[in-house]
C-alpha cells in the first residue's frame, strides 16, 4: 500500500479508551479508519472522534502534501466545506436572537437588487433550501469556467441572478448554495462587519478556537493541507480558488477547532437553546428531502438523518478539492468530525464507518469497487481528421437523474476540439487543454476521464456534434462555430 493511502506516523492520540467496548477501542477504530482512507484513495484526513464529551480519537492519516511527503496532522488545517455551512445559519440565528431580523422576513427587504421575478422568499426559506432558487455550482459554465478567478459578493451573485427558478418557494426542498450567498450579505448588511469580521467576533473567539481563520488570496494560512482530486490513478491538485465562492466558503479551519465550536453551539455558547432546537426542526417541505428515504430532512441548515435508528445532524460537502464532514448523534452522545484533502465526499464515507462501528451497526453494503484506470489507444490522426474535428460545442446534459438536484436541468458546459501544432486537443472552458486520443472503436478518450467515451459527429466533412458518455451526468450538443480562442470564449459572455 502506498504511504498516501495508509496511516501517518504521526503519534496518535487516544483519550478515554474505556468509554468503548473491547470490539470498539481507539486501536480498532484506528484501523477502521486507515482502511476507509485506503478504499477511498483519500491523500490525507483528520479524524476527531467524541462519546460522552470525551475524545476518543483525534488522528492525522496520509499526506498533507504529496510534493513534499508531508504527513497529515491531527490538527492540520483545511478548507472547510461542508460543516462551515451550519454557522453561516448560526450567525443568521444569531441576529434572529438579537432581534434584527426574523425568518419570515422576505430578503428583498434586505436585498432589494435581487431579481425576484415576482416571487417571495423569506429567510427561512434560504436556510432550509426550499427557496426555488437555482444552485450557481451546478450550472457548468458560469462557475466552473471561473473556479480559479476570484470574486466579490455581487460577482458570486450575478452566476444565478435572473436564471430559472428550479421550483416555486416553498414548494419542494433542493439543495442550493446560492442561498448561502444571499444569507452572507444578509448578515453583512445587518451587522455592518464583514462576514468574516462577524465570524471572528461571534463564532470564532466566543468558542475559543485557535486555528481557524478566514483564508483568503490576501492571507498566509499556516498548516494549510494542499487540496487534490484524482487523475487516472495519481492525483493532480485541484486549483479551484476559494474567492471563487461565497465568503463562508472561504474559511479554514482543524477538526479540533470544529469540534470546539460544535461543542460551544451545543452548550449554548452562541444561541440560545430554543433557537439551536429550531435550526433542529423541519418545517414544511424540509420535512422530506427525497423520496426514496422517508427520513431524510433539513432544518435550518443542518441535515437531518439517521444511521438505522440513530437520530444524527450536521453537514457533509466537497468543494475545491477538499472533503468535509460533522455529524452529532444526540441521543448517543457522539460527535464525529472529518477533513480531508481529496475531491469527493470521503469524509463523510469515513464518518458513517466510524460511526456505525461505535454505535454497534452493520456496516454498509461495500459499493462498487472504483474503476482502475483504463487502457487507452492513441492511434494517429491525420491533418485532415484534426481539420474536421475542429469545433466548439455547447453541451446539456442527457438527463437529469432522480439522484441529482433539479438544478443540474440548467446545467451547461463549453467544450472546444481544435489542432495544436499537429497534436487534437480538447480542452473545457476554464480548464487547461488535453490530448484527446483516438480508439479503436472511433471514439476518443482523456486521460482526465478515461472512461467518459466521447463521440463527434462528423457530417459533409464537418463535425456538427459532441457526447461525453460519463455514467454520472452524459452530456451532447451541438457544434456552435470555430474551435478557435474567440469562439470558444465568447460562449461565457
Amino acid at each position: 500500500m502506498s504511504r498516501r493511502a495508509s496511516a501517518s506516523t504521526m503519534p496518535l492520540m487516544f483519550v478515554a479508551a474505556t468509554a468503548l467496548s473491547a470490539q470498539k477501542t481507539p486501536a480498532d477504530l484506528d484501523a477502521l479508519v486507515g482502511r476507509v482512507v485506503a478504499e477511498q484513495h483519500v491523500v490525507g484526513a483528520s479524524v476527531l472522534v467524541a462519546k460522552d464529551g470525551k475524545i476518543l480519537l483525534h488522528r492525522g492519516y496520509g499526506l498533507a502534501d504529496l510534493g513534499l511527503d508531508v504527513p497529515t496532522k491531527d490538527e492540520s488545517v483545511y478548507h472547510i466545506v461542508g460543516p462551515m455551512l451550519p454557522f453561516t445559519g448560526v450567525a443568521v440565528m444569531q441576529l434572529v436572537d438579537g432581534g434584527k431580523i426574523k425568518l419570515d422576513d422576505d430578503i428583498s427587504k434586505y436585498i432589494p437588487e435581487f431579481p425576484m421575478q415576482g416571487r417571495h422568499v423569506t429567510i427561512r426559506q434560504l436556510l432550509d433550501h426550499t427557496s426555488g432558487i437555482v444552485d450557481y455550482h451546478y450550472l457548468g459554465d458560469p462557475i466552473e469556467a471561473t473556479s480559479r478567478q476570484p470574486k466579490a459578493l455581487d460577482e458570486v451573485m450575478a452566476l444565478y441572478a435572473g436564471k430559472k427558478w428550479v421550483n416555486e418557494p416553498g414548494a419542494k426542498w433542493d439543495w442550493s448554495i446560492s442561498g448561502f450567498q444571499l444569507l452572507v450579505s444578509i448578515v453583512e448588511r445587518v451587522s455592518g462587519q464583514s462576514f468574516a469580521d462577524y465570524a471572528k467576533k461571534n463564532l470564532f473567539e466566543p468558542a475559543g478556537l485557535e486555528h481557524t481563520t478566514y483564508c483568503d488570496d490576501y492571507v498566509l494560512t499556516r498548516g494549510l493541507s494542499h487540496a487534490y482530486r484524482r487523475y487516472g490513478d495519481g492525483y493532480v491538485p485541484a486549483n479551484e480558488n476559494d474567492m471563487a465562492y461565497n465568503a463562508d466558503l472561504r474559511i479554514c479551519s482543524t477538526a479540533g477547532d470544529l469540534y470546539k465550536l460544535w461543542s460551544a453551539l451545543s452548550n449554548g455558547k452562541l444561541l440560545r437553546a430554543e433557537s439551536f432546537v429550531a435550526m433542529q426542526t423541519p418545517k414544511g417541505a424540509a420535512a422530506q428531502m427525497n423520496a426514496t428515504d422517508p427520513r431524510a430532512q433539513y432544518g435550518l441548515a443542518l441535515t437531518i438523518n439517521h444511521e438505522d435508528d440513530h437520530r444524527r445532524f450536521g453537514q457533509h460537502g466537497s468543494l475545491m478539492g477538499y472533503s468535509g464532514s460533522l455529524y452529532d448523534f444526540p441521543n448517543d452522545h457522539l460527535v464525529v468530525v472529518v477533513l480531508s484533502n481529496t475531491e469527493g465526499q470521503n469524509a463523510y464515507a469515513i464518518t458513517r464507518a466510524l460511526s456505525r462501528q461505535i454505535l454497534s451497526l452493520a456496516p454498509l453494503p461495500a459499493g462498487p469497487a472504483p474503476a482502475g484506470q483504463r487502457a487507452l489507444d492513441d492511434i494517429a490522426v491525420t491533418a485532415a481528421e484534426r481539420k474536421q474535428l475542429d469545433g466548439t460545442f455547447v453541451l446539456a446534459p442527457d438527463r437529469v437523474g432522480a439522484d441529482l438536484h433539479d438544478s443540474y436541468a440548467q446545467y451547461r458546459k463549453t467544450i472546444r476540439v481544435f489542432d495544436e501544432n499537429g497534436r487534437l486537443m480538447i480542452q473545457t472552458l476554464g480548464d487547461g487543454p488535453e490530448r484527446l486520443l483516438k480508439q479503436k472503436d472511433g471514439t476518443f478518450a482523456r486521460r482526465s476521464a478515461p472512461r467518459a467515451a466521447v463521440t463527434i459527429t462528423v457530417s459533409n466533412g464537418n463535425a456538427t456534434s459532441l457526447k461525453i458518455a460519463s455514467a454520472s451526468l452524459p452530456l451532447s450538443g451541438k457544434r456552435v462555430g470555430a474551435g478557435d480562442p474567440a469562439t470558444f470564449h465568447a460562449q461565457l459572455r
